[in-house]
């Protein structure tokens, strides 16, 4: 079954969409159908789409999943196609195809996503929508809910947001665009109680002093590790709130979920099988998972003998919990040891004066990288005074291998594409 027909065999009767003119589920799936009517010879083609409007991209959505044989959503960024890739919409008009032959009902639809491109040159990676909507939850409770979508719709987690959305009737808000304080306004003016976003934007939307003024009931964090003191943070400005943070990646696909406002994962689920996940650690502290589905074959080099996949990321055990350090790829190198970016910035947020903190590699030409902190402090700290603090921190909790050579403080940090910290190191 296709997401429209789920929709249609839903009958949901309530507004779908409150950004700018409200949108009921009744219009979307009308729109849908209507691109199918007014567009026939899209059936069984390839259909690269881009995103204009949430109405309009959830109307292509209805009308190409289980209509067209591929569909790739396409990222703000430039990403080569194959050949013979329909753009939607198009400012030309669309093809006809002498090779395209009527069929009746719907057909198995290839989602194409973008990797972040955060580890390497982003690639399309291959989903069905089944594998896309395994994590969507459907009750009474989740269809009261009205989301705020703060990640890009074509991007792997927004796309999540956009899913479980629609597939359980709830509402939905784009506020995807704008800084922390505009955010905010939007989500105010719509009536936001449910929200996904990076840590990094969490800890965005908390310096504007106004997260509280949410309504918030569910909070979701993922894309980045969440750290203990975040949790905490939103615990207590919320303490009555669902709060999960989520492990998911576009080549993984739907990951695994934590709900017990614990940083890291039970170390209890290793070896077993947890949201329909198995779990191990190699020698070389990788997380690898196994997935209820067959992963993409551009994935084959990553995958072993017993179908599981190297996530790339780096965990350690501490206690009963399974820790997150960081992306393998990121580990800055300073005269041979290794130091994890995040492991640092988690002990720099433990300062009560910082709010943000990024850790990356600069260039020496003795040890071959050293350690450069970029800190956001509070807006009445003795800086001269923190200086010190930081290091005498660091120096309590690191090795010295890992303590910053610099605390550079800055207004803010910038974040990519995805929502996540951009880790590059500043030119100038």
């Amino acid at each position: 079954m296709d997401l429209l027909q789920q929709l249609q065999q839903a009958n949901y009767s309530d507004t779908a969409l409150t950004s700018g003119e409200p949108v009921s589920y009744q219009r979307l799936i009308a729109g849908a159908l209507a691109i199918r009517q007014q567009y026939p010879q899209l059936q069984q083609q390839a259909i690269a789409l881009h995103y204009t409007t949430l109405p309009q991209f959830l109307m292509a959505l209805l009308a190409f999943d289980g209509w067209s044989s591929a569909l790739y959503l396409l990222p703000e960024t430039d990403l080569d196609l194959p050949e013979l890739v329909q753009h939607w919409p198009s400012e030309t008009s669309v093809k006809q195809r002498s090779a395209m032959h009527s069929t009746v009902g719907s057909q198995e639809t290839r989602w194409y996503l973008a990797t972040s491109g955060t580890t390497g040159t982003p690639k399309w990676i291959a989903h069905t929508f089944a594998s896309l909507s395994r994590a969507v939850k459907i009750s009474v409770d989740q269809s009261t809910l009205h989301w705020g979508l703060c990640y890009q719709p074509t991007r792997f987690a927004g796309l999540q947001v956009l899913l479980q959305s629609m597939m359980s009737g709830a509402c939905i808000s784009d506020c995807s665009s704008g800084d922390a304080e505009q955010r905010i306004e939007m989500m105010l003016s719509s009536g936001v109680t449910a929200l996904s976003a990076t840590p990094s934007l969490w800890r965005q939307l908390l310096m504007t002093g106004r997260l509280h003024q949410l309504p918030l009931i569910q909070l979701t964090l993922g894309g980045e590790i969440a750290d203990q003191a975040l949790l905490n943070k939103l615990s207590a400005l919320f303490p009555y709130a669902r709060i999960l943070h989520i492990y998911a990646s576009t080549e993984v696909g739907v990951g695994f979920a934590v709900s017990d406002q614990q940083a890291g994962f039970p170390l209890s689920w290793l070896g077993t099988n947890h949201s329909g996940l198995a779990f191990k650690i190699d020698g070389q502290q990788h997380l690898w998972l196994k997935p209820p589905h067959t992963p993409d074959s551009n994935l084959a080099k990553r995958l072993d003998s017993e179908g599981y996949l190297d996530t790339g990321d780096l965990v350690h055990i501490q206690g009963d919990r399974v820790q997150f350090l960081g992306r393998d790829s990121g580990v800055i190198n300073v005269g041979g040891n290794k130091v994890h970016p995040e492991q640092v910035e988690q002990v720099l947020l433990q300062i009560a004066d910082v709010l943000q903190a990024k850790v990356y590699a600069r260039a020496s030409s003795v040890l071959g990288q050293l350690v450069v902190a970029d800190i956001v402090v509070v807006a009445n700290a003795d800086r001269s005074k923190l200086q010190p603090l930081l290091f005498e921190h660091c120096q309590q909790q690191l090795e010295r291998y890992q303590i910053p050579t610099r605390f550079n403080f800055v207004g803010s940090l910038s974040t990519n594409a995805t929502g996540k910290l951009s880790r590059k190191e500043p030119h100038g």
